[in-house]
């Protein structure tokens, strides 16, 4: 399945009701979904990132969240007044999943967002652009939570920045205008740092769904899996 639209509202309206009308229905690790596999999204005006019908609590969480990532954090006290459904993943007041880490200190030492910015400066059509954030080890040894998405990929061709994500798992509702808000901002980060445009964000997903009311109620926060 592949959306095309200008703005996160294009392409949600238009998922929403191919996931209602042509997803199966799975029972993953948080309950029962319904789920359509291999579904890619394009967006060709990143900027227009925030949707209208959210309510206003999104915004304000998918800051939060950006935030935490680029401050390189797995604390559970910094997200927690934006996002509380990451209490139930913590162990012992830390997410063993936080993008920030993985971010800035991958493998303990590794600025992957630094590595990037220095290979488009040097070699600007570069397809070695990735940063990684999902590990081997990530399922090798047992874990409480484990990050959705595997990796970003940014693509500088005729001075604009294109960037792709990967996530292995998505939950269409909460969690994917959080990871949109986010990935397109830090998508906008290097391409001002580049001095270039800004591209088309482009989302693939290997496992799309909805998860049931059950699953989720209303108040219990946001997920991106």
């Amino acid at each position: 399945m592949e959306i095309v639209g200008d703005s996160l509202d294009d392409v949600l309206i238009e998922l929403y009701e191919r996931l209602l009308k042509e997803g199966s229905t799975n029972r993953g690790t948080r309950g029962g979904t319904l789920e359509c596999l291999g579904v890619t999204l394009r967006i060709r005006q990143p900027r227009s990132r925030l949707s209208r019908s959210e309510d206003r609590g999104k915004p304000f969480s998918a800051i939060g969240e950006l935030l935490w990532y680029l401050s390189g954090s797995d604390q559970l006290d910094f997200i927690k007044p934006y996002i509380r459904r990451y209490e139930d993943d913590a162990v012992d007041g830390v997410l063993q999943g936080a993008y920030g880490p993985r971010l800035l200190r991958k493998n303990g030492s590794v600025n992957q967002i630094e590595n990037v910015a220095d290979l488009l400066t040097r070699r600007p059509g570069s397809r070695r652009a990735v940063i990684q954030l999902f590990d081997a080890e990530d399922i090798a040894v047992e874990k409480k939570e484990i990050p959705c998405t595997t990796t970003m990929q940014l693509h500088l061709r005729e001075d604009r920045l294109h960037m792709s994500a990967t996530m292995r798992s998505n939950d269409a509702y909460w969690g994917l205008p959080h990871d949109i808000f986010c990935f397109t901002m830090i998508q906008e980060m290097f391409a001002c740092r580049l001095g270039v445009r800004l591209g088309t964000f482009i989302h693939h997903v290997g496992s799309m769904h909805i998860y049931d009311e059950k699953a989720y109620p209303s108040e219990a926060g946001f997920s991106t899996c």
